[in-house]
């Protein structure tokens, strides 16, 4: 949209009493950005000094009202000397309409330099966690830490050099042993993900800010029950006479031998579950009564994802992609509104968001690499008109 110079001073006026809206404002900056083109001024011109003498002098020129207008008589003097006051009141209140710009515009690059400053020093997350033995004991399992950390239940636990828990079974503890050997607890914080063998040889990993109980020992259990806060990839050891069972805090999955992502996190409306092979049953923990809970559960094939809601399930074809996308190390975000991609990256970057008027109605779309810092993280929202800045480890949304 062209705008004339009368249209420009009515917004300058809107926009310096803070009655403009945002498509005004954005109008504003097109024509400012017009303003530079129509001079021909060079990056290195372009400073406000140097600027207001060229706009100065090029609206005069486009109001035919420049030193050099030849001679004309004195009533046209007199109209002429009226239209050129009138001209030199609004080009003074364009100039100062453009040094808001120009300066809300540097203040607005000084703002995201350090805003880009700050959050280039918030790294990516790492492999690590916390372990909670049945007797209480607290091991970190931190990058130094390596070898045999304990034996329970005839279960030796050891840490690897690649940075995974393994449980070994050294040695068949008698009945008593395995029924009063307890539950071991792995856990990870924000920005902690890891792996975990368990004695059976499933494998799990968890994502950050979550957590997976287990025996220490599944001898002479019936079947191999876990429980899940949070998210996990499950690898489950093949064991017909011995199903595995993963329990969230609202529903039960089961299964006998199968590769599947839950992400069942607090702050997440639904609990997900999406299977890449094998096959599952999903079960609405709800209802009390067994007979029930089985009518209401749902069997998931590959490619399947399971989106409970409250006490009901569908099931809905899965983006596997993008469902295990964090397992790969990678953000995957597709058409994903800005909540969610927030609450990504506060569990893997440790942050706090703070959304000052409400959550904006953006939605992304992206790959990034999880090991990248908060600074290469952040790019992505500057694809948008949303404006953020860093204090220490929060977030806000402006």
């Amino acid at each position: 949209m062209m705008m004339n110079d009368q249209e420009a001073l009515n917004l300058l006026s809107k926009y310096n009493s803070g009655t403009a809206t945002d498509l005004e404002i954005k109008l504003l900056e097109n024509w400012y950005s017009a303003e530079i083109l129509k001079q021909e001024l060079s990056e290195s011109e372009q400073d406000f000094s140097h600027l207001k003498e060229e706009i100065w002098e090029g609206t005069l020129q486009r109001a035919k009202l420049t030193e050099h207008e030849p001679e004309i008589s004195e009533k046209r003097q007199v109209r002429s000397n009226k239209r050129w006051y009138q001209f030199a009141a609004a080009a003074a209140v364009l100039l100062i309409g453009i040094g808001y710009l120009f300066n809300r515009h540097s203040a607005a690059q000084n703002s995201l330099s350090k805003t880009l400053e700050i959050a280039n020093q918030i790294t990516a997350g790492k492999n690590m966690a916390t372990l909670t033995l049945a007797n209480g004991q607290r091991i970190i399992l931190s990058d130094g830490l390596k070898g045999k950390l304990a034996e329970e239940a005839g279960v030796s636990i050891t840490k690897t050099n690649d940075g995974e828990l393994i449980y070994t079974v050294v040695s068949k503890p008698g009945k008593a042993a395995a029924s009063n050997s307890g539950y071991n607890t792995i856990s990870t914080a924000a920005g902690e993900n890891y792996q975990v063998i368990l004695p059976d040889g499933s494998k799990i990993k968890l994502n950050a800010l979550s957590s997976l109980k287990y025996p220490a020992s599944f001898a002479f259990q019936t079947d191999r029950k876990v429980e899940l806060t949070g998210e996990a990839y499950f690898e489950v050891a093949k064991d017909k006479n011995h199903p595995f069972k993963v329990k969230t805090s609202s529903q039960e999955v089961e299964v006998l031998g199968t590769h599947f992502n839950i992400c069942s996190y607090a702050d997440h409306a639904s609990t997900q579950t999406t299977l890449l092979e094998g096959s599952v049953k999903v079960s609405p923990l709800h209802y009390a009564d067994a007979k029930e809970r089985a009518a209401h559960a749902v069997l998931l094939k590959p490619g399947e994802k399971a989106i409970q809601l409250a006490n009901s399930i569908t099931m809905v074809p899965a983006d596997v992609e993008e469902a295990i996308a964090w397992k790969e190390g990678w953000f995957y975000f597709k058409s994903t509104n800005l909540h969610d991609v927030l609450s990504e990256a506060a569990k893997w970057y440790d942050l706090e968001i703070i959304y000052r008027d409400g959550v904006p109605t953006d939605r992304f779309t992206g790959k990034i690499p999880k090991n990248a810092s908060l600074g290469k993280f952040i790019k992505l929202l500057q694809l948008s008109d949303i404006k953020f800045n860093i204090e220490g480890r929060k977030m806000i949304i402006n």
